[in-house]
């Protein structure tokens, strides 16, 4: 009986410990975090449409912003826009981090058609997102 306590007192203790978050680090950035890092001055977004409308293309540079670009979309979909329906935000920010990722997998393999396609939608999608969240 002593031994069925422990371990149960065993499997709680862990059950509590694996509730917790790994880190503070771990925490999703903000919508405001990520827009600014994707759409400011100097973000993924314009560095990766520049470099696609360039005459040489700079497949590292494009590929290393289209990989922030799809890291940091994935995490919008756990941020709750400041307005509108939740269920509208998820399926926004989950079609955005859908092409954020095809734009990624395109600048991976040099494939400039499918990334300027990519990219026009992503370009696309912002004002139905800011005109029912933001």
């Amino acid at each position: 009986m002593l031994r069925f306590a422990g371990l149960c007192a065993a499997l709680g203790l862990v059950a509590v410990v694996m509730a917790l978050p790994a880190s503070a680090d771990d925490k999703a950035p903000s919508i405001e975090e990520i827009m600014k890092k994707l759409h400011g001055k100097a973000g993924s977004h314009k560095v990766v449409g520049k470099s696609l409308d360039a005459a040489e293309l700079d497949w590292d540079s494009i590929a290393k912003h289209a990989k922030i670009y799809a890291d940091l979309s994935a995490s919008l979909e756990k941020n709750t826009p400041e307005k509108g329906d939740k269920k509208a935000w998820d399926k926004l920010s989950q079609l955005y981090a859908k092409d954020a990722k095809a734009l990624s997998e395109a600048a991976a393999k040099k494939d400039k058609e499918a990334a300027k396609a990519v990219f026009a939608r992503l370009k696309e999608s912002c004002d139905a997102c800011h005109e029912n969240h933001r």
